[in-house]
């Protein structure tokens, strides 16, 4: 914002800095599935056209001034981003690449070989992420009964019009990210667990998204815009959150890509190795993401 980016392209940068990075495909595509993968990459650009068209047509101008007067104010110089370690060890890992890699001429090659070292630091920290994920989901698992998750998720609901179910469900997926918030890589975990229990694919996709609306975030809107700009931030990616989980839900329903199961690896009974489009992605992906894991790996040294 400081530099002169609109509004709309700062919550596209933040939506997909947080959403639409390699390391959550992986983790979203080992405890989901490609499904999951279509839904979030397809959602998370669905989510950043309509926040842009709502942030371009309901934000004040007032508001936008009063942000950046705040933003540029000395006293939100220091960062809080809950986030930001993650953006410093990734700059780190930029200086520590070959001095002669900086000083070529910048080509796709290089650009290419660049990210891979990025790569490598993310993968290394996401660890940690998944692993309270882990911990996490596992007492959830064990102290939340499944019938609690059906209530919760009216699974097998017949009574009820299918748009409030489906409504309901997004809902119920925003509440829980905002309240469990472990990370935008670690709550891939728990979103397993969820859908495990019972709640929609738009549900799963919506707590996914999520991220941007948790308490940290909502602190950091605060901290670096003001009041108001926080809650003019979350109205809108709130109403965005909502209607991309809808979006998802019928749009993908229509295509019958919705997984049929609500099973994931945390329940893999009955569950048999099949030639099918999944094997040759992961056939095809999971090689080429450890190529390029330890081609990052070599050029930090």
């Amino acid at each position: 914002m400081i530099k002169g980016a609109t509004w709309s392209n700062a919550v596209a940068f933040m939506v997909a800095s947080t959403n639409l990075v390699f390391e959550i495909f992986i983790v979203i595509v080992s405890l989901l599935g490609w499904a999951f993968f279509g839904g979030e990459v397809i959602g998370g650009l669905f989510f950043i056209i309509l926040s842009a068209i709502l942030i371009s047509r309901f934000f004040p101008v007032k508001v936008k001034e009063e942000a950046q007067q705040h933003l540029t104010a000395p006293e939100t110089k220091k960062s809080d981003d809950p986030h930001a370690h993650h953006r410093m060890e990734k700059s780190c890992c930029h200086h520590n690449m070959k001095m002669d890699d900086v000083k070529e001429s910048s080509g796709f090659l290089t650009n290419l070989k660049t990210a891979s070292g990025h790569y490598y630091m993310d993968v290394t920290m996401v660890g940690k992420d998944i692993l309270i994920g882990l911990v996490v989901s596992a007492i959830l698992m064990v102290l939340v009964p499944d019938a609690f998750w059906k209530g919760l998720f009216l699974s097998g609901n017949s009574t009820m019009p299918q748009f409030l179910v489906l409504s309901w469900n997004a809902i119920v997926g925003i509440f829980i990210a905002i309240i469990a918030f472990v990370c935008s890589v670690g709550n891939i975990v728990l979103a397993a667990l969820l859908w495990q229990g019972g709640i929609s694919f738009g549900g799963v996709i919506a707590f996914i998204l999520s991220d941007l609306v948790t308490i940290p975030m909502l602190m950091v809107f605060r901290k670096y815009y003001g009041n108001k700009t926080m809650w003019y931030l979350l109205i809108i990616l709130l109403a965005s959150i909502f209607a991309t989980s809808l979006f998802l839900d019928y749009s993908f329903a229509a295509l019958h890509w919705i997984p049929q199961a609500h099973t994931g690896v945390m329940q893999m009974t009955g569950r048999h190795f099949s030639w099918n489009y999944q094997t040759w992605l992961n056939l095809f992906f999971i090689p080429l993401s450890l190529a390029y894991f330890y081609w990052g790996k070599r050029g930090m040294k």
